[in-house]
């Protein structure tokens, strides 16, 4: 014992300390192995990103802009040239029909209506002297007729006379037509007279002015545009632009709402009223118009304003709900085998539905179940996936309309019912849900455009 206790103390300090290190690095090293094992030789399925099918209310809307016009809009030309002498409206002037917005000068006018009178005048003189011609011709006519009956002059004489007679009345009508071409001329004066004072046409608010004082106006084929006047800022409309993919979407008394930048957070309700059957094409995009009227009781919206337009085009309530995530969700490859892969494929004709479903189109449910066609909804066939051991399990659906965000299932998921939406990698790297070489995405229906 002696011996030992002397062994023992021989040993120095720095010695056991060195030793429980060794042991303690070694009991580490071994515990990382086992850990490091488990990790590398354990399954390495994919992690999936789950979502639940809800119920929900669900409203499809189309998106486009719009500018604000009035209901009636009167643009106000000159019918005649002239010097503007005086103006009695400007911007914002309230006017009523029949009121006089600007007159020209009317020296030139004046001159012309007396000059027109003068010539009515001297056609009306001309008229009288040739009737008096016309009696005196006839009598001469008389009065030979009745000696050449006698015998006492010569039947030339007598032919000669009528033949005057004839010549002096046909005299007086073309002086009478003379006289109705002057007058015309005066008429005509007269009016431009009566032009060159001009009126407003429509009972409204001035909202353009394109003339000032001194301006020389000419009247040609196109008449210039002094005034612009909106009948009733009360009421107006919106004139959408709708995308070519959109505009089946849209129906005669849709409703809508709209929002101006001046005012962004005030909503204003709108209704379609017509929609033009005229493409408008610009950079290969085709478009139409869509008028949609609006009410503007406070007068708050002004012409020419932008409008965004929310147009609803549908509704579900209570309608189950999946995120559209799910429909562009596509395994890859590498996450199943490839016969599971073939079988997710919505390429591959469906072996469960009947032969005359396929040729009716019909699209099948799971299980084999014909989904029934409805022709006033929307229905859309797509794929999504279902979480399995290991893999992902296709699953058919029948989609119907689409915020760009949820979309409706119509057939083929429950509530409650979770469905991938993507895939989380092992290593911590999460994918899309793109389509990866081996095939196409996974359905999809709706509108073309997320998020309207």
């Amino acid at each position: 014992r002696v011996a030992d206790r002397a062994s023992s103390e021989s040993v120095p300090l720095y010695r056991r300390w060195s030793l429980w290190l060794m042991l303690s690095l070694l009991g580490m090293a071994a515990a990382a192995a086992v850990f490091w094992g488990k990790s590398l030789l354990g399954p390495k399925g994919p992690r999936w990103v789950l979502a639940s099918v809800t119920r929900g209310d669900l409203v499809q809307t189309v998106s486009c802009t719009g500018t604000l016009q009035p209901l009636v809009l009167s643009p106000v030309g000159a019918q005649v040239s002239g010097i503007v002498w005086k103006l009695h409206a400007d911007f914002n002037s309230t006017v009523r029909r029949g009121q006089p917005l600007v007159e020209l000068d009317p020296a030139l006018f004046d001159a012309a209506v007396k000059r027109e009178e003068a010539n009515v005048a001297a056609a009306q003189a001309t008229a009288i002297r040739l009737r008096a011609d016309a009696q005196n011709a006839a009598l001469i006519a008389k009065r030979a007729r009745e000696l050449a009956d006698q015998h006492y002059i010569a039947q030339a004489e007598r032919d000669t006379a009528v033949a005057q007679a004839d010549a002096t009345r046909a005299a007086v009508q073309g002086a009478e037509a003379g006289i109705r071409v002057a007058q015309a001329a005066l008429d005509r004066a007269r009016l431009d007279q009566k032009n060159a004072i001009i009126r407003s046409p429509v009972d409204g608010v001035v909202i353009a002015r394109n003339v000032e004082l001194g301006q020389g106006v000419v009247s040609s084929f196109q008449a210039s545009n002094l005034f612009s006047i909106a009948e009733d800022l009360h009421k107006m409309q919106v004139l959408a632009n709708i995308d070519e993919a959109d505009i089946g979407f849209v129906k005669v008394g849709s409703v809508a709402d709209f929002t101006v930048d001046a005012f962004r957070g005030q909503h204003h309700k709108a209704r379609v009223e017509q929609i033009r059957n005229a493409p408008q094409t610009a950079q290969s995009v085709v478009t139409y118009v869509v008028v949609l009227s609006v009410e503007n009781p406070d007068l708050t919206l002004r012409p020419g304003m932008t409008a965004n337009v929310r147009l609803e085009v549908a509704r579900r309530q209570n309608a189950l709900l999946l995120p559209s995530a799910a429909l562009r969700f596509k395994p890859r490859v590498d996450d199943q085998s490839t016969a599971d892969a073939r079988r997710s494929d919505p390429a591959e004709p469906d072996k469960r539905g009947s032969a005359s479903e396929r040729r009716k189109g019909r699209p099948a449910a799971a299980g084999g179940v014909a989904v029934p066609a409805r022709s006033d909804e929307p229905a859309t066939p797509g794929l999504a996936y279902l979480p399995g051991e290991g893999r992902a399990m296709a699953q058919r659906i029948v989609i119907g309309i689409t915020d760009g965000t949820l979309v409706e299932i119509k057939e083929g998921l429950s509530e409650g019912q979770q469905v991938i939406v993507d895939v989380v990698r092992p290593s911590g790297s999460a994918t899309s849900g793109r389509p990866s070489s081996s095939g196409g995405g996974g359905g999809g229906g709706g509108m073309r455009r997320g998020g309207m």
